[in-house]
């Protein structure tokens, strides 16, 4: 117990040694872990980001003028079985006649006479799909059933979403390999660094007869300190983040989204830390002590 203690109190006096070259790392590897936590909430966040604005495509669909009630209907029925709509609903003549009247303030039957609006209608696409979602396979689905005689939706819009959605996703796991890849070279050179300044020191231990863990666990204590230290002001830096982009959503959006934050995610930072800074600070010390 008291050898242990003597190595913890020796990584501690490490770290107070070199204060500048502790902060340049305890700093970096703060920025690698919030940057770690922020893409890892933001791909739990992303899908859920994405059902949101699934919700908003929507499929018009517009019949002929000879298409009565009922043959609506049954076109309506085929369109809900196509595989990727949710819901469906029509619109009949009537109500066609309101909504002209509600988006562009005049009456049609005061201006012709007549309704010569179409029955349609509005399809909503299935939002829970992982894959990004294919819309003209539905389309041309829909494009071919008798009676439809003309089916707009906001293809560009929804395709440049769903090719965003894919790229975001696949550059997560590169983008937190970067980070992680950066914070290991800074404790690399930083634990290399106060091995150089007490050299002499060691020269001296291997002389006694000092085994080579006992001369490299200070070193990696003093990497893991550095670590615990970065995660500690990681963790209230990424919360006041998810908090400050719900507030803002809230209060300054109409969108009604809600970013979640599992506190597992604190567990994982602490472990990557430990990770990083061991890893780190073992290749540091392992090559310089052969």
């Amino acid at each position: 117990m008291d050898k242990l203690l003597y190595l913890v109190s020796e990584g501690v006096k490490n770290v107070w040694r070199h204060k500048m070259t502790t902060f340049t790392a305890v700093f970096s590897l703060f920025l690698a872990l919030y940057f770690v936590g922020v893409l890892a909430i933001a791909g739990d966040n992303t899908h859920s980001v994405l059902q949101y604005l699934r919700s908003k495509y929507k499929i018009e669909v517009f019949f002929n003028q000879d298409v009565g009630p009922e043959t609506a209907k049954g076109i309506l029925d085929s369109i809900k079985e196509i595989n990727g709509i949710r819901t469906a609903t029509i619109i009949g003549k009537d109500d066609a006649v309101r909504i002209f009247k509600d988006q562009f303030g005049e009456d049609i039957l005061s201006i012709l006479g007549y309704n010569p609006l179409p029955i349609s209608v509005v399809a909503n696409m299935m939002r829970n799909s992982q894959d990004p979602l294919q819309v003209d396979p539905i389309v041309r689905k829909i494009d071919k059933i008798d009676g439809v005689a003309e089916v707009r939706y906001q293809g560009h819009l929804i395709k440049k979403i769903e090719r965003t959605y894919a790229g975001i996703i696949k550059r997560f796991p590169i983008l937190a390999g970067i980070f992680v890849m950066v914070a290991v070279l800074v404790i690399y050179n930083t634990v290399k660094l106060s091995v150089f300044s007490r050299k002499d020191l060691i020269k001296s231990l291997e002389l006694i007869g000092a085994t080579p863990a006992f001369i490299k666990m200070p070193f990696i204590f003093e990497g893991i300190i550095d670590g615990l230290l970065s995660a500690l002001v990681a963790f209230p830096c990424v919360l006041a983040t998810v908090n400050g982009l719900n507030y803002i959503m809230t209060n300054f959006t109409s969108w009604h989204i809600h970013l979640s934050l599992d506190p597992i995610i604190f567990v994982w930072l602490t472990l990557l830390a430990g990770i990083i800074s061991v890893f780190g600070s073992y290749r540091a010390i392992s090559g310089l002590l052969k």
